[in-house]
């Protein structure tokens, strides 16, 4: 049998993503123990969205990924990152696992989760409490790629938060508990951190892009909801229609028939009643970094 790096089987352990898959994934990097390290170190080579690990199966895509987070790992440490805090946001990999093997009965990551895990490999996502949080400039989403205009953003709105201002993109798991206090928690916990880790940077805003915090949902759900409190942290300065995002989280995808859809939730059957009320919307919280 081959011999496994101490770190590898460290890192695997901690994503704690159970035997059946812990197996699995040895089993791969056994037998490419030769073109591991390569496979790592090239994975997130070029640019987005043509990363050779996107190019793997599955199983190799999460193999690889586990491979490289003793690197990652360092990465964090370098920012001063506690390792609690590493470990938290190294979960979203486990996460993404099981979604991923609840829809394919397989081992591995899809192709989407791991571009969107470029964020982790560059150590610029934070999980904070229940919320994770991804340092960046701001950008208005004001036209989709074929030209058609998606947010409307006034002026006024561009001078108080201009394009390129440093700000913290909020982002929300499947499955994370919005529960009032845990959001709250986050919140504070998210304002201390980046004063800390990023002493040179004045962060001017939080952001969130997201179904969440569209006005529609105010009809389809009770007003006790967790996510309409969530909702209620930001000012939301612009919506569109757009109920992509809104249908995948909410029944996993699109189904030509109405009758194909799940009906399990009382959100999937308000949205199914009313999918008109669902949409794409764009929230900010204002920091006072000086305070």
């Amino acid at each position: 049998m081959a011999e496994l790096p101490l770190s590898f089987l460290q890192e695997l352990t901690g994503l704690a993503l159970g035997q059946d898959a812990n197996t699995s994934v040895i089993g791969y990097a056994q037998r490419h123990l030769r073109r591991m390290a390569d496979l790592a170190e090239s994975a997130y080579a070029g640019e987005v969205p043509e990363f050779p690990i996107c190019r793997l199966h599955p199983l190799g895509r999460l193999a690889v990924l586990v491979w490289k987070l003793a690197e990652i790992r360092g990465e964090y440490e370098n920012l001063g990152v506690s390792e609690k805090i590493i470990n938290d946001t190294f979960s979203d990999i486990a996460l993404r696992q099981r979604l991923f093997y609840q829809k394919t009965a397989k081992v591995g990551l899809s192709r989407a989760d791991c571009i969107w895990l470029r964020h982790l490999v560059s150590a610029q996502i934070f999980k904070l409490g229940v919320l994770q949080y991804q340092p960046m400039k701001m950008v208005y989403l004001e036209s989709c790629d074929d030209g058609s205009p998606f947010f409307v953003i006034t002026d006024a709105q561009k001078s108080r938060l201009p394009a390129g201002t440093p700000v913290l993109n909020v982002h929300i798991q499947t499955g994370a508990d919005l529960a009032q206090e845990r959001v709250a928690e986050s919140l504070q916990m998210a304002r201390g951190f980046f004063k800390d880790v990023f002493p040179g940077t004045q962060f001017r805003a939080m952001v969130c892009y997201s179904w969440l915090l569209h006005s529609g949902l105010k009809s389809l759900l009770p007003p006790d909801s967790r996510i309409l409190g969530f909702a209620k942290n930001f000012d939301v300065i612009s919506e569109t229609r757009d109920d992509t995002q809104a249908m995948e989280r909410i029944f996993g995808k699109r189904f030509r028939r109405k009758a194909d859809y799940p009906q399990q939730t009382s959100l999937q059957r308000a949205a199914l009643r009313n999918p008109s009320k669902l949409g794409y919307a764009l929230g900010v919280i204002y920091l006072n970094w000086g305070g």
